[in-house]
């Protein structure tokens, strides 16, 4: 989880760790009245903002406290730790705003850390030593929590603490004393303080309360007194005022800029709930529920065949608690997480890899418990030891073993092969540093990273971004083409902007048209080389393919990267899964060198139309006639 801190070079790619680095540098400056601090993000939106460390009655005050951070999409306590840890270190050096992922990812890699020993203290009380010790392995191997330790953003440290008050929960309906319903307030707080998206937290709680009546009553619910529900509400109350004080602590202004707060939120759910509502989540318009983020989480998330036995963990987990009592008890709080928990999910149309993280050390837990559970059911019995020679039940046992093997041996090749994602140079930066080596300073090159991230340290060049996700117009059509006659070099940071056009080309024909004509060759333009930093281990390389699924020609490098001994193609990996930290850089150079009219020409024209003529005038035999 430590591997590769700098893994992006300091360049920040992902949106959101950038934007806590940089809110935190400008609040940091603002509390410190450095020069210029009013003039920093989004400081200058605030002309109100007091700098300095506030009065009591300045902090009070929404729009004169420079410890409001105007912005709640993330936990505020974010911010508030980089300021803190800035404030400790610029003792000792100077640093910048995005100098703190120095700070931030060790946090996050920390707090993932943490998560691995809750899974095992979890997986232990409830299933046994030896689930517990599987699900911590397995979790310590999952890529979804190596990748995500290793961006500075909520999800690692929600994890924890929502893990941490799971174990909350069991422990105050173990001993029932006030100190243990105070104790899982603290945890439900600290939960919540990163992100304000655990809400099926409140399932596993209240089948907990349920829990503790009927332990109260020795099972019959005619029992309940009124003075029994008024101490366990009791509980549950101070359970409540804790953990809203502790998100009090850690966002204040969320109750003093309650207005702003709320609209941040609201904005989120709109987003989370309309695929295509904003431009970086055209991408899933269309894609099926349930079975895209199973899909990608299996594959990308988990890997094979670990993602299949989490979610085959589910039903199995299930059917244990429908026909066994032996833990039914567990078997229920555990699948009041998981199966609330994504049904919520799937209500939302965007499907964030990060949405479905809450749920995978659970479900890691459930299949560990499985896969034992099949070990210890292929046991041989006796009358099988004294026939071993002709029953071939005698393999059982270490068929069941041998899956477990495999399991735990697949989960920790692809967690090698994914360190070296942050072992090399990010596909961008060794882009940039190719480009500034071969390409003459001046050139004019076209970007496609609309609403995506960036190419680094092209300043030297006349760089123009194409606005894909503009209303698609014939201007913008005619800006398009007289930008790539004019152009040397289209380069992509990412699959992002073609794999979303192909999602909703009923609202971008043109720009689908345009992808379609720089992939198949007849805009003049070829892949020059492409820039990748796929997985890989020992000639093995994981790779996905986002052309593909865009409906694009694959088109063939003049200069193509060497290829490994065995190439696993896994299909359509989530943007979010692959684009910040390891993207597919293409660079198409113009090697035909159209003309502005012909271009605008095969932007406007049908793909289909265009394909069944012959090469060369672009009248039909019968239109020559006819004209």
């Amino acid at each position: 989880r430590l591997n590769g801190i700098n893994w992006d070079q300091g360049f920040a790619f992902h949106p959101d760790e950038r934007d806590i680095y940089m809110r935190s540098g400008c609040m940091y400056d603002l509390l410190t009245d450095a020069p210029g601090a009013q003039e920093c993000g989004y400081v200058r939106g605030e002309p109100e903002a007091e700098p300095g460390l506030p009065s009591i009655g300045t902090f009070l005050d929404k729009d004169r406290s420079p410890l409001n951070p105007h912005w709640f999409p993330l936990g505020s306590i974010l911010i508030y730790s980089m300021v803190f840890f800035r404030s400790v270190a610029e003792l000792f050096t100077d640093l910048n705003s995005l100098d703190m992922r120095y700070f931030g990812r060790p946090l996050s890699a920390l707090a993932d850390v943490g998560s691995v020993a809750m899974v095992f203290i979890l997986g232990r009380k409830f299933y046994g030593t030896g689930v517990g010790l599987l699900a911590a392995g397995l979790t310590a191997l999952s890529v979804i929590h190596i990748q995500n330790s290793h961006f500075f953003r909520p999800e690692t440290f929600s994890v924890l603490f929502t893990l941490a008050s799971f174990w909350a929960m069991w422990r105050m309906l173990e001993r029932k004393r006030l100190r243990d319903s105070a104790m899982l307030g603290l945890f439900l707080g600290l939960a919540i303080a990163p992100k304000m998206s655990i809400l099926p937290i409140l399932a596993p709680m209240f089948l907990v309360y349920c829990y503790w009546f009927l332990d109260e009553v020795d099972g019959r619910w005619s029992d309940i007194t009124s003075e029994l529900v008024q101490r366990i509400l009791g509980h549950s109350v101070l359970a409540g005022v804790v953990a809203s004080g502790v998100f009090f602590i850690s966002a204040p202004y969320a109750f003093l800029d309650v207005g702003a707060f709320v609209g941040d939120l609201a904005d989120q759910t709109r987003m989370a709930r309309s695929a295509g509502l904003w431009p970086f989540t055209i991408q899933y318009v269309d894609t099926p529920a349930f079975i895209y983020q199973i899909q990608q989480s299996s594959i990308w998330g988990l890997g094979l065949p670990l993602g299949i036995v989490a979610w085959l963990s589910i039903p199995f987990t299930i059917a244990v608690a429908a026909f066994s009592r032996t833990n039914l008890r567990a078997d229920l709080f555990l699948l009041a997480w998981v199966v609330p928990g994504f049904v919520f999910l799937e209500t939302f149309e965007v499907h964030f890899l990060r949405y479905v993280f809450p749920l995978m050390p659970i479900m890691i837990i459930m299949g560990s418990r499985m896969l034992l559970s099949m070990v210890t059911a292929c046991r041989p019995s006796q009358v099988h030891l004294e026939n071993r020679i002709i029953d071939p039940a005698r393999f059982l046992p270490a068929f069941a073993i041998g899956v477990v093997v495999l399991v735990a041996a697949a989960t920790g090749f692809y967690a090698l092969a994914f360190q070296k994602v942050y072992v090399e140079d990010h596909p961008a930066v060794t882009a940039s540093e190719w480009i500034n080596d071969n390409v003459p300073r001046g050139t004019a090159i076209v970007s496609d990273n609309h609403w995506d991230e960036f190419v680094p340290n092209l300043y030297s060049y006349n760089v123009w971004q194409f606005p894909v996700y503009d209303v698609d117009t014939l201007d913008k059509m005619n800006t398009l083409a007289r930008k790539l006659a004019s152009s040397e070099y289209v380069v992509f940071y990412s699959s992002r902007p073609y794999t979303s056009v192909a999602r909703d080309p009923g609202r971008f024909p043109f720009s689908n048209r345009y992808y379609q004509g720089l992939f198949n060759g007849s805009l003049g333009y070829e892949l020059d080389r492409e820039f990748t930093n796929y997985p890989e281990l020992l000639g093995v390389s994981f790779r996905d393919d986002a052309i593909r699924r865009a409906g694009l020609l694959r088109p063939v490098a003049l200069n193509p990267i060497e290829n490994p001994a065995v190439t696993l193609d896994l299909g359509y990996a989530d943007d979010n899964a692959v684009g910040y930290d390891h993207p597919r850089v293409l660079l198409f150079k113009n090697s035909a060198h159209l003309t502005e009219d012909l271009i605008s020409i095969r932007l406007k024209t049908s793909p289909q139309t265009q394909d069944s003529r012959r090469i060369g005038l672009l009248l039909s035999d019968d239109d020559l006639k006819a004209q």
